[in-house]
């Protein structure tokens, strides 16, 4: 995705700038310290909303362009009290559950869910099988189920799963994305994992 933005001229050079100190040169109208930050961040802005919108993955395409746009218009006012991921990833978030649609449930093999519910998700979606075609079709099916499962979650639990789990957020850290609290975030994640093995008993 390439997104165009209109804004004062460049600034000096930005690769060893934090990505805080990025956001407040983009406020001040700095376009490459915006474009950097755009290449470090949107991947896992991208990714957070298409698992937050699994079902339309054009749907979630758009709703992260819409979400870099209204942080570029909102960096002049970013303070720097939080990382500016987590600011991020609220923009995203937020525009994410103001556009999302009623989804019909769908079934789930759990089984492939199982590393998953042991917290290993990391470890798991990041092994693609490679020299082992099944392994790999394994795995294919694991993304495919994992898409699955987590439309049927209720958003926040979603939410707090995807930041856990696949972005290693802080509790703390998710709780700002999704303004609550850390104990709230403790809850909604633990309902997440429950569910996920129950699922798995009833499939087994």
């Amino acid at each position: 995705m390439v997104l165009t933005i209109d804004g004062g001229p460049p600034g000096p050079p930005v690769g060893d700038a934090s990505d805080n100190a990025l956001a407040r040169r983009a406020g001040l109208g700095d376009r490459a310290a915006f474009e950097e930050l755009f290449d470090r961040l949107f991947p896992g802005t991208l990714r957070f909303a298409s698992h937050m919108l699994a079902d339309d993955p054009v749907l979630a395409e758009d709703v992260v362009q819409d979400a870099w746009v209204k942080a570029w218009q909102a960096l002049p006012e970013f303070r720097g009290t939080s990382k500016v991921q987590t600011w991020l990833f609220t923009i995203v978030q937020r525009t994410a559950l103001d556009r999302r649609r009623l989804r019909r449930p769908l079934a789930v093999d759990n089984e492939i869910l199982e590393p998953l519910a042991r917290g290993d998700a990391r470890t798991t979606l990041t092994d693609r099988g490679e020299g082992d075609p099944e392994r790999a079709v394994l795995r294919r099916e694991l993304w495919e189920t994992l898409q699955l499962a987590l439309s049927e979650l209720p958003w926040t639990q979603r939410a707090c799963w995807v930041l856990r789990e696949l972005e290693d957020m802080s509790y703390g850290e998710i709780a700002h994305v999704l303004d609550t609290t850390p104990t709230v975030v403790r809850g909604q994640l633990h309902r997440a994992r429950r569910t996920l093995a129950i699922r798995m008993e009833q499939w087994r």
